[in-house]
């Protein structure tokens, strides 16, 4: 598709201006990583990263708003066509006496527009003329395609790309003024790219159709800026449950972008378009699961808002939450004694046999040894009914057994036994199932 760009912006407090009241600052510092290659604004020519003296910014922006994409029918890539359809629309300054107007708000400017038809660069080019910027790092011209030794290195290296820009110019285009258009139905709000980026990034630039928001000006009403927050002050759960309404247009990519939230996985995932992708999206959540617990807190999907784009890869197992929506409270686990095999959860528990009773004193149950519930159980996590579910393998026959146990919340407000007593004398009392 094509894009629109109106030179005349509105910033955050209403106002429309014929240039940006507020810019990226002449000299950036160099950061101490660079990328491989960035594009001079200048002359929208690609040069040597290292070539660069000064800081840079980078873009973030959903592909299929920058052209028409097409797909091969023989290789399966996708490859973007511009005829330079994307139109840059800008007014024709107006004296008034003897000054010229620079703001709308002026009840007596008149003014004319003018259309120019470019292609994407040419979009980029006048957005970073206007906000002052001279160097910029995006993947369509930074990353040769076709070269897949050059993509896999590049991909490997995108978080460092927006963790050491100055500023990432976050293009959605169809967002105006005044009117707001919910993020649902944004095309940038969509892409799992675009959320790493986001995150990634020290400072964004929102760049729209009409207006702009930048930096701390961001208005609350994104979603996205729940997200514009160190990574650190992120829980796994929380950067699940946004991810999980995202698309790629590449399956690979699913992973391929969230593991730039975990770089200490990148050691443990190959960057390769050609592995099985069952495997690929196995191993990776496997990482996940062994690193944070709390991936195991989830709910159905009862906000029709949710929209899940993760649960059509039913092959995945249900600890990943295929099939509901992570919470996003910071709530965390203590608990450790448990392994992931493939598709497989292993939780060790001390042995119950059938033989033991209540009141049989070598039956002992050590509070380590069950899975505990949340350890901040208390704060925050609004739901009415809490779950523990057990796998048990009966050592006779070697079934296997789903035992559940939950609990009403108000249970811990006015019962005096905890809820590790409640487990042990539930499992006591289920010891004698087989009888």
């Amino acid at each position: 598709m094509y894009i629109t760009y109106e030179t005349a912006q509105y910033s955050s407090d209403g106002t429309k201006h014929l240039q940006p009241p507020i810019t990226i600052p002449n000299d950036l510092p160099k950061p101490n990583f660079m990328p491989t290659k960035l594009v001079r604004i200048s002359d929208m020519k690609v040069i040597d990263g290292s070539q660069v003296n000064q800081g840079y910014c980078a873009l973030s922006y959903s592909w299929n708003q920058s052209g028409d994409i097409l797909i091969s029918e023989t290789t399966g890539k996708y490859k973007r066509i511009d005829e330079g359809k994307h139109e840059i629309i800008s007014p024709i300054k107006v004296s008034y006496g003897k000054r010229i107007i620079n703001s709308f708000r002026h009840k007596k400017t008149k003014y004319k527009y003018t259309v120019r038809y470019v292609k994407f660069e040419g979009i980029i080019q006048q957005i970073c003329q206007q906000f002052n910027i001279k160097y910029i790092w995006y993947d369509q011209l930074c990353i040769n395609q076709d070269n897949i030794e050059e993509k896999q290195r590049e991909i490997r290296n995108m978080h460092q790309i927006y963790e050491n820009a100055y500023c990432t110019v976050a293009l959605v285009p169809d967002c105006s003024f005044p009117q707001y258009v919910h993020e649902d139905e944004q095309q940038y709000f969509k892409r799992l790219w675009t959320l790493e980026e986001a995150i990634k990034s020290k400072r964004l630039l929102f760049v729209g159709r009409d207006r702009h928001e930048y930096g701390d000006s961001i208005d609350k009403y994104f979603r996205i800026y729940q997200l514009v927050k160190p990574l650190s002050q992120l829980s796994t759960s929380q950067i699940l449950y946004h991810a999980h309404q995202r698309t790629s247009t590449n399956n690979h990519d699913r992973v391929f972008a969230l593991i730039h939230f975990f770089p200490e996985f990148m050691d443990k995932i190959n960057i390769d378009y050609d592995q099985p992708f069952e495997e690929l999206m196995t191993r990776f959540y496997g990482l996940l699961a062994k690193k944070d617990l709390s991936i195991l807190l989830f709910s159905t999907n009862i906000d029709y808002k949710y929209k899940s784009t993760i649960k059509k890869y039913n092959f995945l197992p249900s600890w990943t939450g295929v099939n509901g929506s992570h919470i996003t409270y910071d709530v965390t686990t203590s608990f450790q004694n448990y392994d992931i095999t493939g598709k497989t959860m292993h939780v060790t528990t001390t042995y119950v046999t059938n033989n033991q009773s209540i009141d049989d004193d070598s039956l002992t149950i050590r509070e380590e040894d069950i899975p505990t519930i949340p350890d901040n159980i208390y704060e925050g996590v609004n739901t009415f009914y809490y779950y523990l579910c057990i796998l048990v393998q009966l050592s006779e026959t070697y079934e296997m057994k789903n035992i559940m146990l939950f609990r009403p919340h108000d249970f811990w407000k006015y019962d005096t036994k905890s809820f590790f007593d409640v487990i042990s004398e539930k499992l006591r009392q289920l010891s004698r199932f087989m009888e």
